[in-house]
């Protein structure tokens, strides 16, 4: 398995390309696991292969705009999934920016929240693709 940990700053949090929020930084790692090529009725391998990448982090205050996510999705709970983007301050590649598709909070405490729309713990979260941009 090839781990990569990465941190971003100043990251905003979009559904269909509309700013709902942010979080002060995100740290996640992008996993690969490798798998073993195996020839038809082989018992062996013969080689191993880049397999699965697997994305999972952690957000870090976050916040979100309760009035504009009512207002995008209207009677809806918790958005399913969401965006985010921010600037890279660890890792190969500091300063660049990253884009996280797919992001789905792992758990979700409505009672860590403060009044201020502020999230008092890390929200765990796992994220179908990435990319720089």
């Amino acid at each position: 398995m090839v781990n990569q940990r990465i941190s971003i700053k100043d990251v905003n949090i979009s559904i269909d390309g509309k700013v709902i929020g942010g979080v002060e930084e995100v740290t996640f790692t992008v996993a690969r696991d490798n798998e073993e090529a195996y020839e038809a009725g082989g018992y062996n391998p013969i080689e191993i292969v880049g397999g699965r990448f697997h994305i999972s982090g952690t957000m870090t205050r976050a916040f979100v705009d309760i009035d504009l996510l009512n207002q995008l999705m209207p009677n809806q709970a918790i958005p399913v999934s969401f965006t985010l983007v921010g600037e890279i301050i660890s890792g190969k590649t500091p300063g660049r920016t990253v884009v996280l598709h797919g992001v789905t909070p792992d758990s979700v405490d409505i009672n860590g929240m403060g009044l201020d729309s502020y999230a008092k713990n890390s929200i765990p979260f796992k994220a179908l693709s990435w990319k720089f941009s």
